[in-house]
């Protein structure tokens, strides 16, 4: 897709959105609760996941937009604390959806639509918030390059850039000339 075209169809959601959601959203910021506006149908089998878990993450950083998506509560749950993987020499157990799981070497191998996501918003973590790099950086890199953000992904980080003031690079960067350039010089101080 035409990134200007792409652009303008994500500021006009957005715009509406935040438009109509402002006054909630502020109130619900200061009071540490958090809102994805019209971005994702949050009902009782969905919840929301920290891609880098939570018990890990400082408090200050729990509420970081760019780290929390919608997930199934059943995905969350047996996800737990699982180190993100897709190494082929696993038994792994399918669970649904393409997911796997391996309980023995506590591994989680998502789906290949989620695999972006989730590397975009580790390695923004690590970026942003200097945690360690929860993952293998080759995987990161693989996962990040093979799996193109979204529209949805996209208008979450104009969301999170909205609210918190800063954007995940690893998305907004992407369609960038220099974006190997960017992420290769990233990964290799790790």
């Amino acid at each position: 897709m035409n990134i200007k075209l792409l652009n303008t169809i994500t500021n006009l959601l957005l715009h509406n959105t935040l438009l109509r959601n402002n006054i909630c959203i502020q109130k619900k910021i200061l009071k540490n609760e958090i809102v994805f506006p019209k971005l994702y149908n949050i009902d009782d089998k969905s919840s929301l996941e920290h891609i880098y878990p939570k018990s890990l993450l400082l408090k200050k950083d729990v509420n970081d937009i760019h780290n929390i998506f919608c997930a199934s509560k059943r995905i969350n749950n047996i996800r737990s604390n699982y180190i993100f993987s897709d190494d082929l020499s696993i038994k792994w157990t399918k669970i649904n959806n393409n997911n796997y799981i391996c309980h023995y070497n506590k591994l989680f191998n998502p789906n290949n639509n989620d695999k972006g996501i989730i590397s975009r918003a580790l390695l923004y973590m690590t970026y942003k918030h200097n945690y360690k790099l929860y993952i293998n950086k080759n995987i990161l890199y693989k996962w990040c390059m093979n799996n193109h953000p979204d529209i949805k992904e996209q208008l979450h980080n104009v969301y999170g850039l909205q609210i918190l003031g800063y954007d995940n690079p690893f998305i907004t960067k992407y369609y960038d000339k220099n974006y190997i350039k960017f992420i290769t010089n990233f990964l290799n101080k790790y």
